[in-house]
């Protein structure tokens, strides 16, 4: 069994005899009892130990008691020292205030009774181990709190060594896809131009014409019925198909749904009948169905690319890889690009994002890919809240030496009577398995403990806001 440490207890007195009767009395109470012979011993003594009590004589040759209290409390370490005055010549009122102006925490006349004097020490010995313990805990949370912004340290930087090869893998392919969309787009067009040669032949240049603007207009709106339900689109095909049939057109169903993409209507296709030969309308609708359907392709090749190449970017931007861990932080483009990493999550449940952005915020320093991580835990825990169809604000503004950041939900929001608990670890409102309670721990953290900004909640039914302060020098 561990043994509890002593405490140092100082007793300071000019007559040995006195001190071997303090001694005596303090014995049993098992701690470092430590004697100075003057004040200029006390002094000596308190400047490389720290004690949980100074019984300290008044009247001592030399240097008094009072002179010796001055300059105790003069010195950093032991300023709040708990000193108790022992006399044997004075009740005096004026000497009592002196003594307590002068930081005692008590004042006894001598001959001290034994057994008031052990439980006045006892006391002060109980206090010191109990504020000692409260330090060691401190110290070990500062530490715990030190390691884990190690850990989340390691974390980024593990994120940016991850997200650099990503971007490197991803951007590659992209690079390839694009050049072989631009490449495929240039012989589609040429492979194109020698069908409708073919087709010229049978038509005259009226024809040619009318049919040329009609896969020019048909390109131009293939995207105007994207906002149509699926029933609606259904409608629109079973209707050309029918027009189709009714004309001897070969695979009126293989036709359908690209005429119907590029806007193109019975009554459209009536128009071309009229312009066209019967024996030339399969070729020319034929030749316009795959005409509209590699222009699909390539669009649909073209947007993936770029889109890959957004994330990258975005990727890069969010790690913050390749960069130094504080610098100058655009904190628009830090919010930015977190809704680009989870707009898969915004789209999938429907949700609104609306920007509110301050004009001129200020650029602030900071470590990047640390205020991302709040970021996206706010943000994605704003989606779990507001569910499906739900509104999500980002606002920022900037304060007399801060700048602020609002995530903003009209969500149920979160129950007054766990407000409080909120930033705790592993606490979470979220169902079993769904949530680990660190969101906002971790954010608190990087807010607060990093950053030595703020973080605060402000929520009820429809408005939960999420507001983090950062000093902007």
């Amino acid at each position: 069994m561990q043994l509890e440490p002593k405490v140092n207890i100082l007793m300071v007195d000019d007559e040995p005899k006195n001190l071997l009767a303090l001694e005596a009395i303090l014995d049993s109470l098992g701690q470092n009892l430590v004697k100075a012979y003057s004040g200029a011993d006390a002094l000596k003594c308190l400047l490389n130990e720290d004690f949980a009590l100074i019984l300290l004589d008044i009247q001592m040759s030399g240097m008094d008691g009072f002179e010796t209290a001055k300059l105790i409390r003069e010195r950093e370490r032991s300023r709040y020292t708990p000193i108790i005055f022992l006399t044997a010549f004075s009740t005096n009122d004026n000497l009592m205030f002196k003594s307590y102006s002068l930081g005692a925490v008590d004042y006894l006349m001598k001959p001290i009774s034994p057994e008031i004097l052990k439980s006045k020490v006892a006391v002060f010995v109980d206090l010191f181990k109990k504020t000692e313990e409260v330090k060691r805990q401190a110290a070990q949370l500062k530490m715990q709190e030190l390691q884990m912004l190690a850990q989340q340290h390691e974390k980024l930087i593990a994120l940016g060594k991850l997200a650099a090869g990503l971007a490197h893998e991803l951007n590659n392919p992209a690079s390839a896809a694009r050049r072989a969309a631009e490449h495929l787009c240039k012989k589609m067009q040429v492979l194109q131009s020698l069908a409708l040669k073919c087709i010229e032949q049978h038509l005259i240049p009226t024809q040619v014409e009318h049919v040329l603007q009609l896969r020019r207009d048909a390109i131009e709106h293939a995207t105007t019925l994207k906002n149509l339900d699926s029933l609606a689109l259904i409608d629109l095909e079973d209707e050309l198909t029918d027009w189709l049939k009714s004309h001897d057109v070969a695979d009126a169903w293989r036709l359908a749904p690209a005429l119907v993409a590029g806007g193109v209507s019975t009554l459209a296709l009536e128009r071309i009948s009229e312009h066209v030969a019967t024996d030339a309308l399969n070729d020319v609708l034929t030749w316009l169905e795959a005409t509209l359907s590699v222009a699909s392709v390539v669009n649909v090749l073209e947007q993936s690319t770029d889109r890959i190449f957004e994330i990258v970017k975005a990727v890069k931007a969010y790690s913050y890889m390749d960069q130094a861990l504080l610098q100058n932080v655009d904190l628009h483009q830090g919010l930015d690009n977190t809704l680009t990493i989870l707009a898969h999550k915004l789209k999938s449940f429907s949700v609104i994002v609306i920007r509110q952005y301050s004009q001129n915020l200020p650029c602030i320093p900071a470590h990047g890919s640390a205020l991302n991580q709040v970021w996206t835990n706010l943000i994605d825990n704003a989606i779990d809240a507001v569910g499906e169809g739900g509104t999500i604000w980002v606002r920022t503004s900037s304060e007399k030496d801060y700048v602020m950041v609002e995530i903003a939900d009209n969500g149920p929001g979160i129950p007054p009577e766990i407000q409080s608990q909120i930033f705790e670890p592993f606490f979470t409102t979220k169902d079993v398995g769904a949530g680990t309670g660190l969101g906002l721990e971790v954010a608190y953290r990087i807010v607060v403990g990093q950053h030595k900004g703020d973080i605060r909640c402000f929520s009820q039914p429809g408005d939960t806001r999420f507001q983090v302060r950062l000093p902007s020098t």
